[in-house]
């Protein structure tokens, strides 16, 4: 962690010191952040389609970070534009330090529970790699983080609180997609009924808002993205994405292979856990197994993303055979097993920091293409040990 801090802390220094513009050629902290901010601004004084106009965007991110020619794309819903269009009323120096502040206070918020169950120093959850990646770019992977993890952890104790998180992932609606049918599975009926309601007026509100025409521009968006970018590979966006679907594609797989390919993987993923919902395993596996799954079912996943893989960790932490997890009882995995379960979770802890540095060096791969499904596959052996445990 402290090597981490010191090299976001050279980084801003540097950038801060040459005037804290970029224009001295130090391109700012959190790149991604840099978007939100700059469509916050377009927001204010262009008006919300302004945002969807590519020509103005990239124009409006060279005006105020002129070093940093890389220049995003914007495909976020009406619902997340209207909550971040504040982020412009302070200097985006500013702004990055309160985003900084934040993201570290929500995820510590985040794991606070799981971190108690399952007995890990505080310093090795926060030094967890997929935070400060997310922090680096600037990303909102803290935020969804958090609000799918109240949502799967709090569903059966507060529902109308693990509703209303659910509700509020359409910032980012790919991720709550899967949520309904693990909660239909689980019998969940207040926390989606309160899923639906708080979405359902996200929506309204946002289309009181900015209109219809504002969703079909976003709609518009990401179609054009997801032919031009994510299914061709355009800007090397596969060798960022830690997916089944990526790694077909730069094998030179047809676009129906690589779905084929990516279903093989996602189905599984998908029906498995559903089948621990139904069965009422115990709520670390459930847990475990949701976050999982919902990483593996996106064709278009980037590095940043393994932030959510922090939760998962925890819940294999954690015995399940404590009270109130579960009413089986189950042995711990010994000998050779355990020592491959122990290499495999710190290769997962690690994995963020692996995916962000692939970027940079593309010759060393994305592991999570490989990580992510042998994660899931170690939830199927814990499943096994909860139904058919051993004798004692």
């Amino acid at each position: 962690m402290l090597v981490q801090w010191l090299a976001l802390g050279a980084w801003a220094a540097s950038w801060l010191t040459s005037d804290g513009s970029g224009e001295n050629g130090m391109p700012p902290l959190g790149h991604d952040l840099r978007i939100y901010w700059t469509v916050s601004w377009m927001t204010t004084h262009l008006g919300p389609m302004s945002a969807f106009h590519p020509d103005t965007l990239d124009a409006a991110q060279l005006q105020f970070f002129p070093a940093y020619t890389e220049l995003g794309h914007w495909l976020y819903p009406p619902t997340f534009q209207w909550l971040i269009q504040p982020l412009s009323w302070l200097p985006y120096s500013w702004t990055y330090a309160i985003y900084v502040a934040v993201s570290v206070a929500l995820f510590a918020l985040a794991v606070m529970q799981w971190r108690r169950w399952a007995g890990w120093p505080w310093r090795v959850v926060m030094a967890f790699p997929g935070l400060w990646v997310a922090v680096l770019v600037g990303q909102n992977s803290i935020v969804t983080l958090l609000l799918m993890t109240v949502a799967l952890t709090q569903a059966s104790v507060r529902p109308l609180l693990a509703g209303v998180c659910a509700g509020l992932l359409v910032i980012k609606p790919q991720f709550a997609l899967l949520l309904p049918l693990w909660w239909l599975c689980g019998r969940q009926w207040q926390a989606l009924g309160a899923m639906v309601l708080a979405g359902g007026a996200c929506c309204a509100l946002t289309l009181l808002w900015g209109g219809w025409p504002l969703w079909q521009a976003f709609f518009a968006a990401v179609a054009t993205f997801n032919a031009d970018i994510v299914q061709q590979g355009a800007g090397d966006i596969w060798h960022a994405m830690p997916t089944v679907f990526a790694m077909a594609r730069l094998q030179g797989a047809t676009l129906p292979a690589a779905y084929v390919v990516y279903g093989l993987v996602a189905i599984p993923s998908v029906l498995f856990t559903a089948w621990l919902w139904v069965r009422q395993a115990p709520l670390p596996l459930r847990v475990a197994a949701a976050m999982v799954a919902t990483l593996l079912v996106q064709p278009y996943l980037l590095y940043y993303e393994l932030a959510w893989l922090i939760v998962p960790l925890l819940c294999l932490a954690v015995p399940i055979d404590q009270a109130r997890l579960g009413s089986h009882q189950t042995d711990v995995s010994r000998g050779p097993w355990k020592r491959l379960d122990d290499l495999l979770l710190a290769v997962a802890w690690v994995l963020p920091l692996q995916a962000y540095l692939a970027v940079l060096w593309t010759p060393m791969g994305q592991w999570g293409v490989w990580v992510l499904p042998t994660l899931m596959i170690l939830i199927v052996m814990r499943a096994r040990r909860w139904t058919h445990p051993r004798p004692t």
